[in-house]
């Protein structure tokens, strides 16, 4: 694994929560919040294991 990779999933898994909670107090629908937080955690995910691999 590069450094780079591994310094970007750092900030990338420290930052996460705050842009969750972001998306929970900003304005709009509950499904839209909950697709866009979905679809946040999958990307994260993928991004992880692409990582790791």
């Amino acid at each position: 694994m590069l450094l780079l990779e591994e310094i970007l999933l750092v900030i990338g898994l420290l930052m996460f929560p705050y842009g969750i909670y972001e998306i929970m107090k900003g304005d709009g629908s509950l499904k839209t919040k909950l697709s866009i937080i979905g679809t946040s955690a999958a990307l994260f995910l993928v991004e992880a294991l692409l990582t790791i691999r």
